[in-house]
């Protein structure tokens, strides 16, 4: 499996956090953060490739996972908020799969289940708790003017897939860094 994780991003304090996260072979990831201002932070990580984009019409880094999109032909991507840490051990219970959809439980920074993942429909998944092959993105896009616009993202995914999966393992945590 060849991951690519994409991060929105005006939080740049977070960036080394999310970087120690990632516990994934180099040649396995391209980690995509997408800056949503006008200039570029000093100390970015190395594992990152970095851009600029805005949108004055986008909420909640909407329009930067779709600039993000746009450079990716293939493999699977992850979107990874700028307030979260990669679970650590994602990417061990993910990357013998070859399923296009892949959905995990998702829990608080309490512990307690905040979303199961089984159900892939707006209001009962984050974009932080699935997995999805970039085919079967196609030229799905964030509506970049809604703040639950990841549940509609995932709904639109996961009816095109050929073969998804849930995994009932908790492998998010909701907001991690907040």
């Amino acid at each position: 499996m060849y991951l690519t994780i994409i991060t929105p991003c005006v939080r740049y304090g977070n960036l080394a956090a999310i970087e120690r996260s990632i516990n994934i072979p180099k040649e396995n990831f391209r980690w995509i953060v997408v800056i949503d201002g006008t200039c570029i932070p000093k100390h970015l990580p190395e594992k990152c490739e970095y851009y600029l984009h805005t949108d004055e019409n986008s909420k909640v880094g909407n329009a930067q996972r779709n600039f993000a999109l746009n450079l990716i032909d293939d493999g699977w991507v992850y979107f990874n908020d700028d307030d979260t840490t990669l679970h650590h051990l994602l990417w061990r219970r993910i990357e013998k799969f070859e399923n296009d959809f892949i959905s995990f439980s998702q829990i608080n920074k309490d512990g307690s289940l905040r979303l199961k993942g089984d159900v892939v429909k707006l209001n009962y998944i984050d974009s932080h708790n699935f997995v999805v092959k970039r085919e079967c993105i196609g030229d799905t896009r964030w509506e970049i003017d809604k703040y639950n616009a990841d549940g509609l993202f995932a709904e639109e995914c996961y009816k095109k897939s050929k073969n998804p999966l849930f995994i009932p393992k908790v492998l998010s945590i909701y907001n991690s860094l907040r």
